[in-house]
This record gives C-alpha cells, structure tokens and sequence, in this order.
C-alpha cells in the first residue's frame, strides 16, 4: 500500500503544478509619472515615450499618452500590463524658459527591476526623473593646446598654431556636422556678482564656430579624431618651435573690417561657420588659459540663435580702488545642448568655474602663475582608463593631465 502512495503522491504535485502554471496572468493598471526637471523655468513636455519591458517575457509596451498631472513639473499616463518585473525607459522633448527665451531639450528616464503587481495600489505604479541628455554625447574634447608655442632664442609667443582635438570616444560612428564649439564670456580669475546669473541654465559665450555639412559630410569612427585649428598649415617653417597642423581637417578663419589683423585661409582644411563672436579681431584661444571651451548641438537655427538667445546682465566689480557695478551682454548656449565642457584657469587665480558644475565641477590648467612663461608650448590632455577609452566624469581636475607635450608635436 505504501508503494502505491508514493507512486501517486509524485503524480498529484505534478498536477498541481500544471495546474498553477497554467493559471492566467493577472493583468493591472500601471501609472507612469514623469518628474521634469524642477531647476528650469517653465517647463512644457511636448513628447514623451516609455518603453515598459517584461524582464521574465521580453514583451515591450510602448507608452506615449502623457498628460499634466496637477503640476507643471510631473506628467502621468496610464497603461495596463500583466504582473511581473518590468525595466522602464523613457525619453521625451520639453520646452523650457532661460530669461525672455524658450528653447528645447531632450530628456531620457529609466528604471531597471520594477515589479509590478495588483496586490497594492503604491506597487502599481512607478516614478520617473526626467534628466537632460545629448545623443551625440560620445564626441568629447581630448585636446586643448591654447598656450602656443615661442620663437627660438626668446619669449616672443606664437599664437597661430593652436588648436582643439575632439574625439569620438564612443562604440558608434557619429557624425560631427553641425558641431559647435565655443568659449566661455567670464574667467576663472575674475569673480563677478551677476545679475542675471545664468549658469545654471546656459553657458554665456564669447564665440561659437559650427562645423558645415549635410548630415553625414563628417563622419567621425569610433575611436577616431578631427582637429580644429587656429591656422591649418605646417608652422614649423616659419617657427622650428612650432607645430606642422597642415592635416588638420578644419581651421577657425575670421573675416573683419580691421586691416590690421587679417586672418589667413587655408585651402586644405574646411572653414567653421562663425554664428558669433564679441572679439574684435580674429579668433585666438585664451593663452593663459582663462577661458573654459565647450562642445554643443545647436537646437535652433542661426537667425533665431542670435535674435533669442542673448541677453544684458550686470555685474558688481570689487578692485583695489573700489566698488562699482558695470553692464555687459552675450549670447548664451542652454547647458541642455552641451554635450562637453572643459574649465581652464591659471593654477594660482583660480576663483570660481564659470559653468554650472553639472557640465564640469573641475578645472585644468598649464600656467602655474599669471606671469609662467613655462606655460608655452605645453597642453591639457584627457586621461584614457585601463581599456583606453578617455575618462570623462564631468571634473576637468580629475579627467586631464596638466602641462602636457603637445599630442601633434614632433
């Protein structure tokens, strides 16, 4: 008798089993709340899309009927999925206000390992941060040799060979048209008590140069660099100090009314496109390194860029002979287009970054005084990890390595 129990006990678990596997799933309403970002001023989601992902099934529901919920910062929509574990990623466009501006941003959200039940209201339902982000963030700048190099024999600076290496430091092929890179308006050296102050939603800029092309004019391979150039020839035979930047792909030419500083064009490299610029002649890098440079995508045209996105601000200047308050005005690129920021500061003047710490909490530097004639010919160079991809954590302090050989040097 015995015998026959344990024959049949084995075949009652295995029914029972069957049974609770083929019991249906239970299927619950699931709401997905998007946070934007509470430091912008108002903000309006235009679009937004969430992808919710069954880990156990790999089924995909895609989610994009957002609406406000009570708030102007959270939005909400409703979906109905069966119980289970569930990775969430979001992504959507918002319009947000910098001063008497709008402009437009991309934002993505994710949440990995979200279970999803019906058993209680607070577990079907899931919360979502909304975080600036950049698609091309993978074009990064490795290089800035903005110190120049000297005549031989003497201390006599030579401006015209510096230049910027940027570098696809993804796993993708991404093209670089459209690119723009820009300097900072304010020094690290100079502290300012601005009104408006706007760091914390746009870079203010002295210049900004867009790369042309069609879309798909610049490709730039994984692993792969182009170089900007102040001048695109081989300098090394005027100056045997100098640099040979005859293969730079694109070069900073000015055209200006002022005949006693006249740029030179270089056929071999591709001109950038000037969208702006407050110096009066042509277009040199910050030789003591007071100046932070930045990498952006444009999310506007040239004609709206310089109408709307420039602004007057006044500031309070403490000197040694007193206190007073002056004015000036900029163009500005909103922090949500820059996909790469780089401060730079003499070692011993530095007195504050000039662009909000999301964008770059630290600084570099070659000069070590304001008067460091040691500073010429060296660069900052971007550290690469043990793999050799280059190390960006947003804190130039940690990413570079000050007072460098310059990479293009022979």
């Amino acid at each position: 008798m015995k015998k026959y129990i344990l024959l049949i006990l084995p075949a009652i678990m295995l029914l029972f089993t069957a049974c609770r596997d083929n019991e249906p799933v239970q299927e619950t309403s699931l709401r997905i709340y998007l946070d934007l970002p509470i430091n912008v001023e108002n903000p309006v989601l235009k679009q937004a899309t969430a992808r919710v992902t069954n880990v156990e099934t790999g089924v995909t529901t895609t989610v994009s009927d957002f609406r406000p919920d009570g708030n102007g910062y959270t939005y909400v929509a409703i979906t109905v999925v069966p119980e289970g574990h569930y990775n969430i990623d979001a992504t959507g466009v918002m319009d947000y206000g910098i001063g008497s501006s709008v402009t437009t941003t991309t934002m993505k959200a994710q949440a990995s390992g979200v279970e999803i039940s019906a058993s209680t209201a607070a577990s079907a339902m899931v919360k979502l941060f909304f975080n600036n982000y950049n698609a091309e963030d993978g074009l990064v700048i490795e290089e800035i040799f903005f110190t120049s190099s000297t005549y031989p024999g003497t201390q006599r600076p030579y401006v015209d060979d510096q230049y910027l290496k940027i570098t696809n430091n993804s796993d993708r092929l991404i093209y670089a048209d459209s690119l723009a890179i820009f300097e900072s308006k304010f020094q690290p050296d100079m502290q300012w008590d601005l009104n408006p102050n706007i760091m914390k939603e746009a870079v203010s800029i002295s210049w900004i140069y867009i790369i042309p092309g069609d879309g798909h004019s610049v490709p730039v391979e994984a692993g792969e660099s182009i170089v900007i150039a102040l001048n695109a020839k081989d300098h090394s035979v005027i100056n045997p100090n100098s640099l040979d930047l005859s293969d730079a792909q694109f070069e900073i030419f000015d055209i200006n009314s002022n005949t006693e500083f006249i740029d030179e064009d270089n056929p071999n490299a591709v001109n950038l496109i000037k969208w702006y610029s407050d110096i009066w002649s042509y277009t040199v890098l910050h030789n003591k390194g007071n100046k932070s440079y930045g990498l952006a995508r444009m999310r506007t045209d040239f004609d709206t860029f310089v109408n709307d996105y420039y602004y007057k601000f006044t500031y309070v200047v403490n000197a040694e002979w007193g206190t007073y308050e002056s004015n000036g005005e900029a163009c500005f690129v909103p922090n949500s287009w820059v996909i790469d920021m780089v401060n730079l500061s003499i070692k011993s003047d530095w007195a504050w970054n000039v662009v909000s710490p999301a964008l770059d909490s630290g600084w570099t530097y070659c000069a070590e005084t304001s008067s460091d004639r040691t500073r010429y010919g060296l660069s900052v160079i971007r550290k690469r990890d043990a793999g050799g991809k280059l190390i960006d954590t947003n804190n130039s302090t940690a990413d570079f390595l000050p007072r460098q050989r310059p990479s293009l040097a022979k």
